[in-house]
């Protein structure tokens, strides 16, 4: 059974491996999006004592982490992004799947649960970014319905490609 939840304090050791080894697999693949020092142990506990981390886990084993947060994103300014909307939005950041489990849609299923979790808090519209060379994010974006809004900068971390999708109930 699949189950998208916060994570709690408990959760950290798995969340943060998880994490973890997605960044080093990153890093190995030539990947600019994550260095050796971000997304940081620190990170991932803020996420949780802020009550943005969340989860997906199947059986009972957590298969995905993501940050999933409410108008929490100043890079969002930026006259660089072209919006769809300017309103209440909800953001992932940090989404990283199990490198033992990739290819089985749980990053998919993540980005799904995130957007009813914003329409239950009556929020319809999810942003997110990316960088330019992550092609399993930009094909999820690109087949899941976002659309493509121009970029944010993120400084010393360069910048990303921002997407947002209008939500509606199903």
């Amino acid at each position: 059974m699949i189950q998208f939840r916060k994570a709690h304090a408990d959760d950290f050791a798995s969340c943060w491996q998880l994490i973890d080894n997605a960044r080093w697999k990153m890093i190995r693949d030539g990947r600019k999006q994550w260095t050796p020092d971000y997304p940081s142990e620190a990170v991932v506990r803020q996420d949780i004592a802020l009550g943005r981390a969340f989860l997906l886990a199947d059986d009972g084993r957590i298969v995905a982490y993501g940050a999933v947060g409410m108008n929490c994103e100043p890079a969002y300014t930026q006259p660089s992004a072209h919006w769809l909307t300017h309103g209440d939005y909800f953001v992932i950041h940090r989404l990283a799947v199990d490198t033992r489990t990739r290819g089985r849609g749980y990053g998919r299923r993540f980005i799904h649960e995130a957007e009813r979790h914003a329409l239950r808090q009556g929020v319809g519209s999810l942003k997110i970014d990316t960088n330019f060379d992550n092609p399993q994010m930009l094909s999820i974006l690109q087949s899941t319905g976002y659309v493509a809004c121009g970029e944010v900068d993120y400084g010393d971390k360069g910048p990303r490609l921002a997407f947002e999708k209008l939500l509606s109930a199903e």
